[in-house]
């Protein structure tokens, strides 16, 4: 039986088999926990293809003055909550060179809809 439970989460392309126990056979998993964002903390995110570069989205005209992110990684600062969005001053960052690129932006940006990636 073992076995069987084990060749099964191989086969899951987004297994995380690190709970699982091979002694007892049981596979724990976590409780999942929302992505938690602290007023004058900084974080890399990432954001939704659909609102980058798009100033016509309903964020851009209604919360940022017609304006977007210009990268889907972003290191922010958060600054302000309003209810579930957060107001973050951010530059634009290159995750295969782990390094800041030149274009900064500041805006609200939807806790629900963007990615933690990592704490600073």
């Amino acid at each position: 039986m073992r076995d069987l439970i084990k060749n099964q989460l191989k086969q899951v392309v987004y297994a995380d088999l690190s709970h699982y126990d091979e002694t007892t056979g049981v596979f724990t998993i976590p409780k999942y926990a929302k992505p938690k964002y602290d007023v004058g903390k900084m974080y890399i995110v990432q954001i939704p293809n659909e609102l980058v570069g798009n100033t016509h989205s309903v964020l851009a005209t209604n919360w940022n003055n017609n304006t977007a992110p210009q990268s889907a990684y972003l290191k922010i600062y958060v600054s302000k909550f309003v209810g579930k969005m957060i107001y973050v001053d951010s530059v634009a960052f290159n995750m295969q060179t782990r390094s800041e690129t030149s274009f900064i932006w500041s805006g609200y940006l939807p806790t629900e809809q963007i990615t933690q990636l990592e704490a600073i």
